[in-house]
């Protein structure tokens, strides 16, 4: 059986970049040339390290850095808060990008950009797709809207706290399964993504609600459902549906790729 690791590649080299880069806040941007190529020198070789530790610690037989495209705006055409809270990349790091880029596939990992995609996109259908043929999948990320594809055969591991996230942590932090985890947030809000949720609604009442039925509206059909929870929620329809909407993962796009391209080389003996 093939091992596929997903690097959500921004969200890993973002991290490691934000450590070199926080001496110089808040104006990182106006550092020497000679910093600015210290600060890359050094992302880069923080990332290699990271690279190294998964294949030493997960022993993937394949593996794939999947970078956001650019022009991916369809969850802002529909939902036009979503991530706008979100800062830009810094333009130290933006300009380094091809040659972390380059030092990744240095190190035997195969890179993945799609202009008119979003890296969670790709990784979930690929993810999805790898699942149905029972092979294993392992998603290397923080971000927990990854969380709802966990199930039998796809894993996802967080990178700085070296861990493997289960249904049991879902469960343990947000009281629900990983399927139930984008009805949780459009009805309570997702910061992370700049989602506002039902206005009133929390956790604790978003739960007792989800406990009265399968589906939204199997709950609000309850009658145990409070009769003006139903009218609020009721009212914010629209919403939640455009939430859910952009808050759920693609999970069959056509992307094209060759798996054998992905196959993990010995970046030591090739690049000797």
């Amino acid at each position: 059986m093939m091992h596929l690791l997903l690097v959500d590649a921004l969200n890993l080299i973002r991290r490691l970049y934000a450590v070199q880069e926080r001496p110089y806040l808040p104006l990182p941007e106006q550092v020497t040339e000679g910093t600015r190529q210290q600060i890359i020198s050094n992302t880069q070789a923080m990332l290699q390290q990271a690279l190294q530790r998964l294949r030493q610690e997960l022993q993937p037989s394949h593996a794939l850095l999947v970078f956001d495209g650019r022009n991916s705006q369809w969850r802002q055409q529909r939902c036009p808060e979503y991530k706008a809270n979100r800062k830009p990349m810094p333009t130290i790091l933006a300009e380094a990008l091809p040659g972390l880029e380059q030092a990744a596939q240095q190190h035997g990992f195969a890179c993945f950009t799609d202009n008119a995609l979003e890296a969670d996109d790709v990784i979930a259908s690929i993810a999805s797709k790898l699942n149905q043929h029972q092979q294993q999948v392992t998603i290397v990320s923080t971000d927990k809207g990854f969380l709802p594809l966990l199930c039998q055969g796809i894993s996802i591991y967080d990178p700085f706290a070296r861990q493997q996230l289960s249904a049991d942590y879902v469960k343990n932090k947000f009281g629900v399964a990983p399927e139930q985890l984008v009805r949780l947030w459009s009805l309570t809000g997702d910061s992370t993504n700049n989602i506002a949720g039902v206005p009133g609604v929390g956790p604790k009442t978003a739960l007792e609600l989800m406990a009265l039925g399968d589906t939204l509206t199997d709950a609000l059909a309850h009658p145990d459902c409070p009769k003006k929870l139903r009218d609020k929620i009721v009212s914010h329809k629209e919403a939640i549906v455009s939430f859910m909407q952009v808050l759920s993962l693609q999970t069959s796009l056509e992307l094209g790729l060759n798996l054998q391209e992905l196959r993990l080389t010995d970046a030591k003996r090739e690049h000797a």
